[in-house]
C-alpha cells in the first residue's frame, strides 16, 4: 500500500521461482537503489513543501551551488519555480512561463543537477494536497549511504494469520511526522501465533471500499521499539489477490518490515505506528541510528 522499498519486493506471483527469502535479498539492493543511486534516490532530496490548497511556493537556489536549492513560502520574485495547488491540480511557472502539471512525473530541470518532482499526497482526511521535492544529483548524504540494516532472514517470522474483516472500514487517523493528519481505514485484524504467543494485529488500507483495496499495511511497535528497531515503529505490508476481500488468511512475513522513510529523510510525512506486538521482532530493517552500518 505504502510502497516503500523493501517492502515492493514482497509481491510474490504464482509464477515466481524464487524462495522469499532470495525475494527479499533481492528487495535490499532494490532499497539501497531507492535511498541513494537512482535519479530521484530519496537521499537525493535537497527539500520538500506540502502546499494546501490555494497556496504557493518557491523554488529559490544558486545554480552554481546545488546543496542551496529550497522551497519559500509564497511567491518570491527571483524564484527559479513557482508552484501552487489550485482546484485540485498543480500550478507551475517557470521563467514566467506555464509548465505542464504532467511534467512533474518525470521531473523538471532547474539547473546542473537539480530537478524538481511531485505530486498530489494527502494533508488530511479527505483533504488532498500537492507535495513537491527538489533533487541535487550530487547530495551528500547519498554519497554518504552505506545501505539499509536488517536481521538475517528468519523464516520464522514468515506467518499465516486468520483474517477477521471490519465490515465498516472503520476509518482511523494517524498523526503524522510533519504534525499533519492521514486516514487509512480499518480492514481487518490478523491474528498468527509466533513465538510460542498468540497475536492480533490490525490491518490498514488506503481505500474505504472493499474491491478497492490491493494491499494491507501494519503500523506497529514491539519490544525492540527503541532497543535496536526505531523508535517510532515499523510498517509492514499485505499483498492481496485481486477480487479475493476478504481473504480467510493472510501470509505477513515480517522479514519484510520496513521503517518510515522519516527514519532518513525529513522531507517525507509518516504516520506514527500505534499498535503493539509484545515481542521483540527480529526481522526487519534496523534502527539507521542505532549503529554506524
Amino acid at each position: 500500500m505504502l510502497k516503500y522499498a523493501l517492502a515492493a519486493a514482497l509481491v510474490l506471483t504464482a509464477a515466481d521461482a524464487k524462495t522469499p527469502a532470495e525475494v527479499w535479498k533481492d528487495g535490499i539492493k532494490d532499497a539501497n537503489a531507492v535511498w541513494a543511486t537512482q535519479k530521484h534516490a530519496y537521499l537525493k532530496i535537497n527539500d520538500a513543501a506540502y502546499l494546501h490548497e490555494g497556496e504557493f511556493a518557491s523554488l529559490i537556489g544558486d545554480p552554481k551551488k546545488p546543496a542551496t536549492w529550497h522551497w519559500a513560502k509564497g511567491k518570491a520574485a527571483n524564484a527559479a519555480l513557482i508552484a501552487s495547488f489550485q482546484k485540485g491540480k498543480a500550478v507551475l511557472t517557470k521563467g514566467g512561463k506555464p509548465v505542464p502539471e504532467a511534467a512533474l512525473a518525470n521531473g523538471i530541470d532547474i539547473a546542473p543537477d537539480i530537478d524538481v518532482t511531485g505530486g498530489a499526497t494527502q494533508m488530511a482526511p479527505g483533504e488532498t494536497g500537492l507535495r513537491l521535492w527538489v533533487f541535487d544529483q550530487t547530495n551528500k548524504a547519498a554519497k554518504a549511504f552505506k545501505g539499509i540494516d536488517v536481521f538475517p532472514y528468519d523464516p520464522a517470522y514468515r506467518v499465516s494469520a486468520a483474517f477477521k474483516p471490519d465490515p465498516k472500514f472503520t476509518p482511523h487517523v494517524f498523526r503524522t511526522s510533519r504534525g499533519l493528519d492521514k486516514q487509512f481505514f480499518h480492514a481487518g485484524d490478523a491474528t498468527f501465533v509466533l513465538q510460542g504467543k498468540t497475536v492480533t494485529l490490525p490491518l490498514y488500507g488506503d481505500a474505504r471500499k472493499p474491491a478497492d483495496v490491493k494491499s494491507l499495511s501494519s503500523f506497529y511497535t514491539d519490544e525492540l521499539t527503541g532497543k535496536g528497531a526505531y523508535h517510532a515503529g515499523r510498517y509492514v505490508d499485505v499483498e492481496l489477490p485481486a477480487g479475493k476481500f476478504p481473504p480467510a488468511t493472510v501470509t505477513i512475513d515480517f522479514n519484510f518490515a520496513y521503517n518510515p522513510n522519516c527514519a532518513r529523510s525529513n522531507f517525507f510525512n509518516c504516520p506514527f505506528a500505534v499498535d503493539f506486538i509484545p515481542l521483540a521482532m527480529k526481522a526487519g530493517e534496523k534502527d539507521p541510528h542505532a549503529a554506524a552500518h
